[in-house]
């Protein structure tokens, strides 16, 4: 199976009007952020709005996010640079996140071309993207992040465009115990315009734990390519988004896009892989479905079922159990009480509390 998606994206919204001067540029940038969050129903979806300090995009002063949330959204804007406009910078959690929660409280999907169709209906401001993150999933496909790095360092495989010109990207790798899980086509950097990680989203996603843990755990194996899109090249798609009508349509686009610039060939015979040749195939469906966002996050879940399941908490029981019987099993659940008692949580454990503990409030106990 193959999924395509977005991952992350930013926006930035340029006043349809300039200011006249620099001291009434707050007052009007907040004039923007009010009729985007009305037309994105922001606080309505994905929570309460505050003013916050922490974590702005980087190079701005003033922004709000959404409260006691585990996800990353801002709003946010410079209060003496009137040409940065006003920033709109989602995760990929929150994207997530705001996809679910639409179709639960509109009972209609979105995607982004619908959602950014509904903000730019207004004569405040315009929008475009400064960057977005595609997104193209191989499930189940037995490929592996190994065996293509292994390939490209040793030259059998080469990364062409599609105007058939060499990608002469850098390359480089996260490797432990020569296994690579983990490469890059290109550098991170400020004035880089693409960027492509190949990684394994599902050791990714067991090994931290993350917000698709369960849904990794169905898959035996889940590969992603992921392209950065930033600058002109982030602009070339947001005005490609306008002409969009549906969800192939979008499909298309995405698809084009990441295989516009990343298209690995075999060296010795010049002839596509099997992994770029199904990507490209993915243009040929008439029909496509983009897939539905995880119906809720598992953070509380996902630690109950580590502790379950792979802690050594239970075996450690078992044992006790097996030598001291019942008798044994129940002091030994009572000194474990006694010494949580005692506990003292430490600064990440308060951090997470306060973050996560309304949600977990209202949502009800986990232990099922």
């Amino acid at each position: 199976m193959l999924d395509v998606q977005i991952d992350e994206f930013t926006l930035v919204l340029q006043a349809t009007k300039r200011p006249s001067s620099i001291e009434t540029w707050p007052s009007l940038a907040n004039s923007l952020i009010y009729e985007f969050t009305r037309l994105s129903n922001i606080e309505l979806v994905l929570g309460e709005l505050v003013n916050s300090t922490d974590s702005l995009p980087r190079g701005y002063s003033h922004g709000l996010s959404c409260k006691n949330v585990p996800y990353y959204f801002s709003i946010a804007y410079h209060t003496d640079f009137i040409q940065m406009g006003v920033c709109i910078k989602f995760s990929a959690h929150a994207w997530m996140k705001y996809r679910e929660q639409y179709e639960v409280l509109f009972n209609r999907s979105i995607q982004i071309h619908q959602f950014i169709s509904n903000i730019n209906n207004n004569n405040l401001y315009s929008s475009r993207l400064s960057r977005i993150d595609i997104a193209i999933d191989f499930i189940d496909e037995g490929i592996s992040v190994n065996t293509i790095y292994n390939q490209l360092s040793r030259k059998n495989q080469i990364v062409k465009t599609s105007s058939g010109r060499r990608n002469l990207s850098s390359l480089s790798a996260l490797t432990k115990n020569n296994e690579t899980s983990t490469f890059y086509l290109g550098t991170k950097g400020k004035n880089i315009k693409a960027l492509l990680r190949v990684y394994d989203k599902k050791k990714e996603q067991v090994d931290t734990m993350g917000v698709r843990y369960q849904e990794s755990l169905q898959y035996n194996n889940w590969i992603r390519f992921e392209a950065v899109f930033k600058g002109s090249y982030a602009h070339d798609i947001s005005a490609e988004l306008e002409n969009i009508k549906n969800n192939v349509e979008l499909k298309n686009l995405l698809v084009s896009a990441l295989t516009n610039r990343y298209l690995f060939y075999y060296a010795k015979s010049n002839k596509l892989t099997v992994y770029s040749k199904k990507m490209l195939n993915l243009l040929e469906k008439q029909t496509f479905m983009f897939s539905s966002p995880s119906p809720r996050m598992n953070l509380l879940e996902q630690s109950q079922q580590h502790i379950l399941n792979g802690s050594g908490l239970f075996p450690y029981l078992c044992k006790v159990w097996d030598i001291w019987g019942d008798n044994g099993l129940k002091k030994c659940l009572e000194f474990l009480y006694e010494e949580f008692e005692n506990y003292e949580p430490n600064d990440d454990v308060t951090l997470w509390l306060n973050k996560y503990s309304m949600l977990y409030k209202k949502q009800g106990y986990p232990f099922k």
